[in-house]
């Protein structure tokens, strides 16, 4: 299996040893999967604990030792619970084989996170990692001060990606590239068809509640 672009590019700022498990994994594993997160800005990691998809703001994703993998069924992204444990089986492989310490979100008592896979914090302090010279500045623009209230054409920034990853895991073509253009409004219309709203293409409290509902069903 052969990484996409699209997580390629998502792999910028992660550490390099977390970059080989996953490419090593990703070679030889019988379950398909794609990067939906590596590197994460503060905002953003504000936005997951706000909504209970995340229990902490001292994420290990906010220094590039973190990164979030989502199992694919074909061109379909599934969250089914099985399909992770595969996954887990074959990054704790490469790991091993590379010798590199690996720790998996499915392993934790407190909270199980099947997706999500770090460095630890022990052999891997926060301040060391030589990706982020050569990563590019997290976004923080007016996007994140309209999440919550509405997002339509036009915006930029972390918010706007959420929602391009939220209409991603729900099956639709969406690039989490973190602007809301011309292709993004079309794939919030066809969510907003698909869910009995009105489609004008506008992210407002109405498709919000919206969302949420969907991802919790999904």
């Amino acid at each position: 299996m052969n990484l996409t672009a699209r997580s390629r590019k998502r792999l910028i700022g992660v550490h390099p040893d977390l970059v080989r498990v996953v490419e090593t994994a990703a070679r030889a594993t019988s379950q398909p999967f794609q990067v939906s997160e590596g590197l994460r800005s503060l905002a953003r990691q504000r936005q997951l604990v706000k909504r209970g998809a995340s229990k902490t703001l001292n994420s290990r994703h906010l220094s590039g030792h973190a990164v979030d993998l989502m199992a694919m069924i074909g061109s379909r992204v599934s969250w089914e619970v099985p399909l992770y444990y595969r996954i887990a089986d074959a990054m704790k492989a490469a790991a091993q084989d590379l010798n590199i310490p690996l720790e998996w979100g499915g392993d934790w008592t407190s909270f199980f996170d099947g997706p999500h896979f770090q460095l630890p914090w022990d052999a891997y302090p926060k301040s060391a990692n030589p990706a982020l010279m050569s990563a590019p500045p997290a976004v923080t623009d007016r996007a994140e001060v309209l999440a919550g209230k509405r997002l339509v054409i036009g915006d930029r920034g972390e918010a706007v990606r959420s929602l391009q990853e939220q209409l991603s895991r729900l099956g639709f073509d969406a690039v989490a590239d973190g602007a809301f253009g011309p292709k993004t409004r079309a794939v919030v219309q066809a969510f907003q068809t698909r869910a009995g709203l009105t489609a004008d293409g506008i992210v407002g409290p109405v498709t919000a509640r919206a969302l949420r509902l969907a991802l919790k069903r999904s």
